[in-house]
């Protein structure tokens, strides 16, 4: 009878442990899977760190997508979807490279801004239908007074961003183009607000 009851208390502590270490099992597996969530979202965020050009010390370049839009300025868009393949990157990346190489005292100046924007993301609704945004593109737009006085969509940069010497290329002269076009129509209207009419010598001198 003893035998027995050993036996029994022999399989059900078999039973209880073998039920303990599934328990442990599945709780690793879950504990696993949140810090593989974790691990995820912290690669993101260094990827978005890294983008943005902000190093090790915390201070920030000139290379913030996150920089608030100049009152007067060319902003460099790159307005991203929910999903980011293998190209979106490389067009994303080479638009980049190409102001770092082309247009960094612009960049440190302030007169070119760039800026990366999730054209899907609701809080963006209103650029995506202002600039007739139906996938990942760069588009550039030039401020004025603190309103949008330009812009242009590189639809381009799909065909090219194979070819890296001619992407380049194509930002550097759309980047310039509207550059110069500001500048001179600047120049326009401050030459129009300086301008003084000369008076009337008729009515100086009395006559109708």
């Amino acid at each position: 009878m003893e035998l027995k009851n050993a036996l029994g208390i022999c399989i059900i502590s078999f039973f209880s442990a073998t039920l303990v270490m599934l328990i442990a099992r599945s709780l690793d597996n879950q504990a696993a899977g949140r810090i593989e969530q974790q691990l995820m979202r912290i690669a993101d965020r260094l990827e978005t760190i890294d983008a943005s050009g902000i190093g090790p010390s915390g201070s920030s370049s000139a290379m913030n997508p996150s920089a608030s839009t100049p009152n007067d300025g060319l902003v460099v868009h790159y307005f991203f979807s929910n999903t980011r393949c293998v190209t979106c990157r490389a067009i994303e990346d080479q638009t980049r490279q190409a102001l770092q190489a082309n247009f960094a005292e612009q960049l440190r100046e302030g007169d070119v801004v760039w800026k990366t924007l999730n054209y899907e993301d609701p809080a963006n609704a209103k650029w995506s239908e202002e600039f007739e945004i139906m996938m990942p593109v760069v588009v550039l737009t030039q401020y004025q007074n603190g309103e949008l006085a330009n812009w242009k969509r590189l639809d381009e940069v799909w065909g090219l961003v194979s070819d890296q010497a001619a992407f380049e290329q194509l930002m550097i002269d759309n980047i310039e183009q509207m550059l110069v076009d500001a500048d001179s129509k600047r120049r326009n209207e401050s030459d129009a607000a300086e301008t003084i009419p000369l008076p009337d010598l008729n009515t100086i001198n009395g006559e109708e």
